[in-house]
C-alpha cells in the first residue's frame, strides 16, 4: 500500500502527531508526506528520512483566506501528489486547504481525522469546525478519537459504518525538545493550566477555586501557560498573588519544564472533545484533574489515573485539587498510572495499524 500523509499546519501539536503517525506507518507501508514549509516542525520532517513534497502555504491567519484564492498553486500541488500514485491519502489534521485538495484528488480514497466532532463556542472554532465538517463529508472514511463522537459525526451526515475510532497517541516528542534547563527541588506545590486560553476552557472556574485554596494554605502556586485573551479574568488575577502567568505561545523547548515542575495539571473545561494536554501530562507522569465533558472521561479513569469533576463546580474542583496536594503519594501513583495506560492505548505502532486498516477499508469502498 502506498500512503500519502498530508499535513499543512503551522503550529501546535498537530505537527508532532502527524510526524509520529507518518513515521510509524512508514514501517509498515510505503509512505510519502506533504508538508507546509511554514510548519514549525518542518526541519524535523526533513530529517525524518520520509519522502517529502514541500508546499508553501501561509504564515498568518489573514494569509489563509488569500492562499485559498491561489487555485493554480493548489491544482499544481494536487498534480504533484497524484503523480506519486498513492493508493490512499491520510489527513491527520484538517486545514483550510483540505476540502480543495480533496476536490482535486477526488479520484483517490482519503481518510480524515476529525478532532472536534462537536464544535467549540467562538468564531475561530466555528471556522475550524466548518472546514472539518466539509472535509468529513467528502472523506472516504473518518477517524475520531473516542466512540462518544461516532453519534455526533453521524448527526453531521457521516454514516456510522464510515467512522473508525482510533485513540490519541501519547506524546514523547516534547521530552526530547528540552532546552537543557533542570528543575530543582521546591516546597511549592504547582497547579498547571496549559494550553490555548479560550472561553470553553473554564479558566474562571479554576481561578475561583484557586482563590479558596490559596487562602487555606501556603506554598501553592497556579501556573497559567498559553496564548489567549486574559482580559475576562483580569479581576480574578489581580486578587491572586500566587498565580504565575505565561501568556504567549510556548515554544517546544519550553514545554517540558512546566510539566516537570507541576504537581498536577487541571483541565476545568466546560465543553471538550478530547485533549492533547492529557497525553502530554502522561508523558511527564503528571496526574490530571479534568471535567466530565466530551471524551475527557475516556482519557482519565477517575481515582486511578486522575480525578474527574463536574464542569463549573468550584467546590468539586477545590476538593479534588486539595486531595492531590495533601496526598503526594496518591498524586505520584496516579501520574504513573496515567503514563502507563496512555502509553498502552496511545501506542503509535497500534495506532499505525489501526490507520492502515482504515486505509484498507477506504480503498475497498471505492
Amino acid at each position: 500500500m502506498r500512503v500519502a500523509i498530508i499535513y499543512m499546519g503551522r503550529r501546535g501539536p498537530g505537527g508532532p502527531i502527524s510526524l509520529e503517525l507518518a513515521s510509524h506507518i512508514s514501517r509498515k507501508a510505503e509512505v510519502f508526506a506533504v508538508v507546509s514549509t511554514q510548519a514549525d516542525h518542518y526541519n524535523l520532517w526533513q530529517k525524518s528520512g520520509l519522502d517529502l513534497i514541500s508546499a508553501s502555504t501561509f504564515s498568518s491567519d489573514s494569509g489563509a483566506a488569500l492562499s485559498m484564492l491561489s487555485l493554480g498553486k493548489l491544482r499544481a500541488l494536487a498534480a504533484s501528489i497524484s503523480q506519486k500514485s498513492p493508493d490512499v491519502i491520510v489527513y491527520p489534521m484538517v486545514h483550510p486547504w483540505t476540502p480543495l485538495l480533496q476536490r482535486y484528488l477526488r479520484h483517490l480514497p482519503h481518510v480524515i481525522t476529525v478532532h472536534d466532532a462537536m464544535p467549540h463556542p467562538g468564531l475561530k472554532h466555528f471556522a475550524s469546525s466548518f472546514w472539518e465538517r466539509m472535509s468529513a463529508r467528502r472523506a472516504s472514511r473518518c477517524v475520531v478519537m473516542s466512540s462518544k463522537f461516532v453519534a455526533s459525526l453521524a448527526d453531521r451526515g457521516i454514516p456510522a459504518d464510515r467512522i473508525d475510532v482510533i485513540p490519541h497517541g501519547i506524546f514523547s516528542f516534547y521530552g526530547t525538545q528540552q532546552d537543557g534547563r533542570t528543575v530543582g527541588e521546591s516546597d511549592t506545590r504547582s497547579i498547571l493550566f496549559f494550553g490555548r486560553i479560550t472561553a470553553y476552557k473554564g479558566l474562571e472556574v479554576l481561578l475561583q477555586a484557586f482563590a479558596i485554596i490559596e487562602r487555606r494554605r501556603k506554598n501553592v502556586r497556579l501556573d497559567i501557560v498559553g496564548a489567549g485573551d486574559l482580559t475576562p479574568y483580569s479581576r480574578l488575577l489581580e486578587r491572586a498573588p500566587n498565580v504565575r502567568v505565561v501568556n504567549r505561545w510556548v515554544e517546544d523547548a519550553e514545554v517540558a519544564p512546566f510539566f516537570q515542575q507541576a504537581t498536577l495539571a487541571v483541565l476545568p473545561y466546560t465543553t471538550a472533545s478530547q485533549s492533547g494536554v492529557i497525553p502530554l501530562a502522561a508523558s511527564f507522569r503528571v496526574p490530571v484533574i479534568a471535567t466530565t465533558v466530551g471524551a475527557l472521561s475516556d482519557q482519565i479513569r477517575s481515582g486511578e489515573t486522575g480525578l474527574l469533576v463536574n464542569p463549573n463546580s468550584v467546590g468539586e474542583l477545590v476538593e479534588a485539587i486539595e486531595l492531590l496536594l495533601d496526598r503526594p503519594d496518591l498524586a505520584a501513583r496516579m501520574g504513573d498510572n496515567l503514563s502507563r495506560t496512555t502509553g498502552d492505548t496511545g501506542n503509535w505502532d497500534r495506532i499505525a495499524d489501526a490507520y492502515l486498516e482504515s486505509c484498507r477499508k477506504a480503498i475497498e469502498d471505492v
